[in-house]
């Protein structure tokens, strides 16, 4: 019999109904995890793609499940999302896990990379010299450009590095271009000469590639350069006697002749003498005897006070000798390999008597067209004492009758019986300028037919430059400051080293010094600069001679600016004072110049005189710039 249902019951059936039909069903389980390949291999920095498969009960893909990856050798490969990239070679494990499951690990073997065909990549550097100075670091940037699907890292490293430098590799990470290779040097690395190194890049899948750059170890501005002559210092003796060097000039090549005189054998007196070094300032075995020369012009005392290299490699000194009881000016000229040059004048050997009594010479130009002029003091009478006095010869050694008085000029500089004394001469264009003087800086400007410039100066003259009562102009050199060329003039003022700097028309350049003019006492005696040279950026270098507390003579360096205050980033405020023999000898610097080395890149300084170990011998240093 059926019973009729109550409000009551009806309610619960409703609710239990709803329970059982609107809840959420819970997901499946993951029981394992299948990876597939189970085994792969990859190249060293290349990819390869795992898959993993999460299975429920029934064996049964899950969709949607996030996995954990790993690798158990992590310098091996790594993963991520299942993308495995080889790291080095070897075997590695890659397991996926989820929700406590992991899966049995599939093997990745890495191998190490071929080069693929096609796959490239090339290199360019920012330079291809890199100086360094010893105790610090210097760098240049490499660029690399991928090329043919290449789009790896790339690797860089130095190799044939100079003792004493050392270089860390440096790698260009996927996606970059460029980065910088650094090389340092010890503070007690050696001077090395300019040494080829190799730089390598190498790119996984990637052939190699190579470039050659220049590192040179150098020392600080001012310091010797000791890979010049023995730790710096270049010493030649003649005959072991006395030797003075008086002159240097440069070849093309970069190699040195120093020129000076020294005695004869056989009962001659003194000679001209001449050495040629090596760049490096080693002696030259092609020149000469051994590197050395010595030509006499008879049985007296003749002595070389200037040298120049002509254009075709022929060689030229100046200075005097013993004629017929006089002195005359004398002129040298030598074939490339030392023997004397037997188109000019006698057997390479030209004499010229300016005047009747004492002429000497000490100063040598090539003009542009070829022609020589020579340039010193002759006695012209005791009314004006010795003067300036100049010649100019053809290329063959003969007079030109076309300049002054058949190739001849005599010039009072100052007034009464003061000694005039030409020691250096520039060729400038047409004109020819030459600086002196005993007392004061003297100068003198002539044209090309030999007639003072009335434009320059009081009548082609300037004189009293520093009002001293003792003082000389001992070099000239050009410079180009703001657009506008200047004469640079160097030598000593009051026994102290002194330079001045004018305008072509013989006023002095105010913006330079003290107005035109720069004093230095460079020690507590005398000091003279013998010779000054412009740097490529317009400082100036000045070498000579200092005397110390003892009146011992030793080599001097000076660098001053474009505006003439002291360079203070060269030796010590400017100033280098190098001894060459031991205490109590001298050694004085007669002459400079500046030798660059574009292997380097670098413009040292060269200082040439003498020194006195036991007797005098021709001696060279040479400086970092």
């Amino acid at each position: 019999m059926n019973r009729p249902l109550t409000a009551s019951t009806l309610l619960l059936t409703a609710l239990l109904s709803a329970c059982t039909t609107g809840g959420s069903t819970p997901g499946p389980t993951v029981k394992t995890i299948d990876l597939s390949p189970a085994t792969a291999s990859v190249a060293v920095g290349q990819s390869t793609t795992l898959t993993a498969t999460a299975r429920d009960e029934q064996g049964k893909p899950i969709q949607g499940v996030a996995f954990t990856w790993k690798s158990s050798r992590e310098t091996v490969a790594s993963v991520t999302g299942g993308v495995v990239k080889g790291l080095s070679t070897g075997d590695t494990g890659i397991t996926a896990s989820t929700s406590g499951v992991t899966s049995n690990p599939a093997t990745v073997t890495v191998t190490q990379a071929q080069p693929q065909p096609g796959g490239a990549f090339d290199l360019t550097l920012s330079g291809d010299r890199l100086p360094v100075v010893t105790g610090t670091s210097a760098s240049l940037t490499v660029n690399v450009a991928r090329k043919n699907g290449f789009t790896g890292a790339v690797s860089l490293t130095l190799s044939g590095l100079p003792s004493g430098a050392s270089s860390s590799a440096v790698t260009i990470p996927e996606g970059q271009t460029s980065a910088a290779v650094t090389v340092s040097a010890a503070a007690n690395a050696p001077h090395s000469l300019p040494t080829a190194v190799t730089l390598t890049g190498t790119g996984t899948g990637a052939a190699n590639v190579t470039r050659a750059i220049t590192v040179t170890v150098r020392g600080p501005a001012g310091s010797l350069d000791t890979t010049f002559g023995a730790g710096g210092r270049s010493v030649t003796d003649f005959a072991g006697r006395d030797d003075y060097a008086q002159a240097i000039a440069m070849q093309a090549d970069g190699r040195l002749v120093l020129a000076g005189y020294a005695p004869g054998t056989s009962g001659q007196g003194q000679t001209f003498a001449l050495t040629r070094l090596t760049r490096d300032g080693a002696p030259d075995p092609t020149f000469g005897a051994g590197g050395k020369v010595q030509v006499n012009f008879g049985s007296g005392n003749d002595q070389a006070y200037a040298t120049l290299v002509q254009p075709d490699g022929k060689i030229l000194a100046a200075g005097f000798a013993d004629v017929s009881g006089n002195r005359d000016f004398a002129l040298l000229r030598l074939n490339a390999d030392g023997s004397p040059d037997s188109t000019f004048g006698a057997g390479g050997r030209v004499t010229v008597a300016v005047g009747a009594a004492e002429d000497r010479a000490y100063a040598l130009a090539l003009q542009p067209d070829g022609k020589i002029v020579v340039g010193g003091t002759s006695q012209s009478g005791a009314a004006t004492g010795l003067d300036f006095a100049l010649a100019r010869l053809n290329a063959n050694g003969t007079l030109d009758p076309s300049f002054g008085s058949g190739g001849k000029v005599v010039t009072p500089v100052a007034a009464g019986g003061v000694q005039d004394t030409v020691y250096a001469l520039l060729a400038h264009g047409d004109s020819l300028y030459a600086v002196g003087g005993e007392t004061d800086f003297m100068l003198a400007k002539y044209t090309s037919a030999g007639t003072l410039d009335p434009a320059f100066g009081a009548g082609g003259k300037v004189a009293g430059l520093f009002g001293s009562v003792v003082g000389r102009a001992r070099g000239v050199a050009l410079s180009t400051v703001g657009g506008q060329e200047r004469l640079v003039v160097a030598g000593n003022a009051g026994n102290d080293t002194a330079v001045a700097r004018l305008t072509l028309g013989g006023s002095p350049d105010a913006t330079f010094g003290n107005a035109g003019r720069k004093v230095l006492a460079l020690s507590p005696g005398w000091d003279e600069a013998s010779g000054v040279a412009v740097e490529p950026g317009g400082k100036l270098a000045l070498g000579g001679w200092a005397h110390d507390t003892t009146t011992t003579g030793n080599f001097t360096a000076v660098r001053l600016l474009e505006n003439g205050a002291t360079d203070n980033t060269f030796g010590t405020n400017g100033v280098v004072v190098a001894p060459l023999a031991p205490a109590g000898k001298n050694d004085l610097g007669r002459a400079v110049l500046l030798q660059p080395d574009d292997r380097i890149p670098a413009t040292r300084i060269v200082v040439a005189g003498e020194a006195v170990p036991s007797f005098s011998d021709f001696a060279a240093i040479r400086l970092w710039p």
